[in-house]
């Protein structure tokens, strides 16, 4: 029952219960983030977006390499915006970090906002993936480009290996090629991917033309 309790809070946090799925969420996802970040250089001055922000972890990660750019987090979650801003208080009064709450599919940006666009294990539950992924595409720069991460891909050798997690939270686990035709179809362009052996982690990156 409790681990129930806690999957079914990693949609939208709230309670008790969601208190403990973000802190989980910021440890759990700390070495992906980095493994996929080795593979994303941010340049400093940037400015870049943490798409489903969480506890704020990775806002974080990205205020230390940024330099004298700027992280913007955002997240449907209230709980998770307030924690993420509670993790990123000295950011967020240094102007280096600002947290709000939004959605994906109406993100609260001008055109060409960004730099970089991250989003860590929250591509599952977005509500239009290509829609959500067009959102994106409007508010990153000439050039700009989107890193999204999973732990979630599927396995050829285990094809149920995410079948429980899938069901209880009514998502899919990814694939390769899925993710890339998605970020193709969306408009993106100089698309790759990389997958850590031995995992199923993967990071997909994608340029704006």
């Amino acid at each position: 029952m409790k681990y129930h309790k806690l999957t079914e809070n990693a949609v939208k946090p709230e309670g008790f219960w969601g208190k403990l799925m973000i802190r989980s969420m910021n440890k759990g996802h700390s070495e992906l983030t980095d493994w996929a970040l080795a593979h994303f250089p941010i340049e400093n001055g940037s400015r870049v977006l943490d798409v489903g922000c969480g506890g704020g972890r990775t806002v974080s990660k990205l205020c230390d390499l940024v330099g004298s750019g700027k992280v913007y987090g955002i997240d449907y979650s209230e709980l998770c915006v307030k924690k993420a801003q509670k993790l990123n208080h000295k950011n967020v009064l240094c102007g280096r970090a600002s947290i709000s709450q939004a959605a994906v599919s109406a993100l609260p940006f001008e055109d060409e906002k960004f730099n970089a666009v991250v989003a860590v294990e929250t591509y599952y539950f977005w509500p239009d993936k290509l829609g959500d992924l067009k959102e994106i595409y409007r508010v990153l720069k000439r050039g700009g480009r989107i890193l999204l991460v999973f732990e979630m891909l599927q396995d050829e050798n285990n094809p149920d290996k995410w079948k429980s997690v899938e069901n209880r939270l009514g998502i899919e686990a990814v694939s390769r090629e899925g993710i890339e035709d998605m970020l193709f179809r969306a408009g993106y362009l100089n698309i790759r991917s990389h997958v850590k052996s031995g995992t199923t982690w993967l990071c997909a990156i994608a340029e704006k033309e």
